[in-house]
């Protein structure tokens, strides 16, 4: 007896691990949205379809499983690529299904045609569409195989008529994932060892490839007594229980970080794809360990690199290390990584006039937050205070989008994390601009009854924008936003809300709005002059400043400059 197209795709995606699917039903989906409401495959309506994909993303990256979006032809499907963009390069499985117009009107220009594998080949690990009824199964197994043996979107395109045949279902194809255990060859082990065992200096660079390793890394650093810094992705991993942390490197890191890597002799990178080339030292070897081939030296010149699972090299490159008694080098800068966190312990505080400074609302909601919070933070100020001032302790983990720089990304993510961790607390650190833009599916957080806390930091600005603007030496452009008051909104939606614009209030206003049993948003007004400075100064940035300084005060703005010098520098 036959089966149904439709049926026999849900099936497949069920049996590769998929619990939820997100999207926006639509005519050329209702087989599917049928045969998924049979499944037990979970379906989330969306208010917007870009909402759905950084939620799938997001469950993808927490629970290490295939997640689903699926939507109609045309724009519904079309509405998906931001957040696909955003799940492709933070490698999360995700499979895409892309509904189509029927097979017979492709290539005429039919209402509602779009080429999906035009629009999506460059942002997934697979796209490809299903032709024949008979090739339903086989191709769904392998757009769901490659999506998580890849670790990326695939993308599958299903035409209306193609759902609605009938087909036999006779040939047992199946998803089947391998995790191997990769490690370089003896050969250049012993040529990585040969490296660090002849360098005076050595530091260790760890990317986000590092999860799951954090005790053969802290056992390499030991042996070599070399101070470990971190990319702001590695921060979940690598920042608690580590006496040789030196934090992060990059414009969100400390002047420790940076400068270690600027003066050692050996650079060990592990996991780390670390783009800005500003931050690679130009004159120590530099060996790099990385899953992906690809990574090798595409962002420095490097010594040596080998493709590598990091726990698995760590572990057989450990016994060829020669043990060090001199850690006068890797001590220097841990004391220097102190000095500096506690100088930002003591600069984070409320500001001037009862001011909140975001960083200072970051500290506070770090402060109070569940010691296993899940955080999504906002691309621009929301996420550079996170990264800066969410403390770690190997149980929480941060998302922000670190690897495509999108908006709006917070709040359609913490959909994503509570749907996959219901008994966690997930808190979203949304920016004024983000947050108004998928304001939308606020709406799908009330409807699926998700307990997520969001905090709005309104600044009334696109606040990193208007720092670049700064730095350029222009006055800000085109950045002001008027905003409504978030909390309102929210309360109209079904949210709990509450506004604070005291420094003197926030401390209650936190701990009030995460006790809330149910979805909360708590709208803060925080100081709109307050700076993310990065861990040293570059000539061109600082001209900048000084000449947005003279413009503005020739522009009657002056008192927009000492309330920016008062707020970052008094």
């Amino acid at each position: 007896m036959g089966k149904l197209v439709a049926d026999i795709i849900v099936e497949t995606l069920q049996s590769a691990g998929v619990k939820h699917c997100y999207g926006v039903v639509g005519d050329t989906l209702n087989l599917i949205a049928r045969s998924l409401e049979r499944s037990e495959i979970e379906w989330i309506s969306m208010r917007h379809e870009e909402a759905g994909a950084f939620a799938a993303q997001a469950e993808a990256q927490v629970a290490d499983r295939l997640t689903a979006v699926a939507g109609s032809c045309g724009p519904g499907s079309l509405h998906f690529i931001n957040g696909i963009f955003e799940a492709n390069r933070n490698r999360a499985p995700v499979i895409l299904i892309a509904s189509q117009i029927i097979r017979d009107e492709l290539g005429f220009e039919f209402i509602q045609e779009v080429d999906f594998k035009q629009v999506y080949r460059d942002c997934s690990v697979f796209c490809d569409m299903i032709h024949t009824p008979e090739q339903a199964r086989r191709k769904t197994v392998i757009a769901c195989q490659t999506a998580l043996a890849k670790r990326g979107v695939a993308v599958l395109i299903v035409p209306a008529d193609i759902s609605a045949s009938i087909v036999d279902d006779n040939i047992p194809y199946a998803v089947h994932v391998a995790k191997p255990i990769t490690r370089p060859n003896d050969a250049d082990l012993g040529e990585i060892a040969d490296i660090l065992n002849s360098s005076e200096n050595v530091v260790l660079y760890c990317g986000s490839g590092c999860q799951g390793a954090h005790r053969e890394i802290l056992a390499v650093a030991s042996k070599l007594k070399a101070p470990i810094a971190h990319t702001s992705r590695a921060k979940d991993f690598l920042e608690f229980d580590n006496p040789y942390n030196i934090g992060m490197t990059g414009m969100l890191g400390n002047e420790a970080g940076y400068h270690a890597l600027l003066d050692c002799d050996a650079l060990l990178m592990l996991g780390a794809d670390f783009a800005w080339r500003q931050f690679y030292p130009d004159k120590a070897k530099i060996v790099q360990v990385d899953i992906d081939p690809t990574h090798l030296g595409r962002r420095h010149p490097i010594t040596k690199g080998v493709v590598g699972d990091v726990k698995a090299t760590l572990e057989a490159l450990l016994p060829m290390l020669a043990e060090r008694s001199d850690a006068s080098f890797r001590s220097a800068y841990v004391k220097r990584y102190a000095q500096y966190r506690e100088a930002e312990r003591v600069k984070v505080a409320a500001g001037h006039e009862g001011h909140i400074p975001g960083s200072y609302l970051t500290q506070v909601i770090s402060r109070h937050a569940a010691e296993d919070a899940l955080f999504t933070a906002d691309d621009g100020t929301p996420a550079a205070w996170a990264y800066r001032h969410i403390e770690a302790n190997g149980r929480r983990r941060i998302f922000a989008s670190l690897l495509h720089g999108t908006m709006a990304n917070g709040m359609p993510s913490s959909i994503g994390l509570q749907k996959a961790e219901p008994g966690r607390q997930v808190v979203c650190m949304a920016g004024d601009g983000g947050i108004s833009m998928l304001f939308g599916d606020l709406m799908t957080v009330v409807q699926q009854e998700l307990p997520i806390k969001i905090a709005v930091y309104d600044n009334g600005k696109l606040g990193f924008v208007e720092i670049e603007q700064k730095a350029e030496g222009m006055l800000d452009t085109f950045t002001k936003l008027k905003n409504p008051n978030f909390a309102g909104v929210a309360r109209a939606l079904g949210l709990w809300g509450q506004t604070v614009s005291s420094a003197d209030e926030l401390e209650t206003a936190v701990k009030d709005w995460l006790a809330q049993p149910g979805p909360a948003l708590l709208h803060v007004h925080v100081n709109p002059m307050q700076l993310v400075m990065p861990p040293f100064m570059q000539v061109e940035p600082a001209v900048g400043m000084a000449l947005y300084s003279a413009r503005a005060v020739l522009h009657g703005r002056g008192g927009d400059v000492w309330e920016m010098v008062k707020e970052n520098f008094l």
